[in-house]
């Protein structure tokens, strides 16, 4: 497994927790690291952003469902 595809896999284990945390603190959002991937010369961190602002979401091509 490619080291991007191992990053992305910890998001399965962080995700509940961060939905759990964020409801119960009553957060607009909650995020984590879920590592950092050397491309070349440059440094990336990946991350895993839950959110609640519809004005942060990112378009996709999910039905939208509110």
């Amino acid at each position: 497994m490619s080291g991007a595809k191992e990053v992305a896999a910890t998001a399965v284990d962080n995700i509940e927790h961060l939905i759990s945390e964020m409801l119960e603190g009553d957060y607009a959002d909650n995020e984590v690291s879920l590592g950092r991937l050397l491309c070349g010369s440059e440094e990336l961190q990946v991350r895993l952003t839950i959110t609640r602002n519809k004005q942060d979401f990112i378009f996709d091509e999910f039905e939208d469902l509110a």
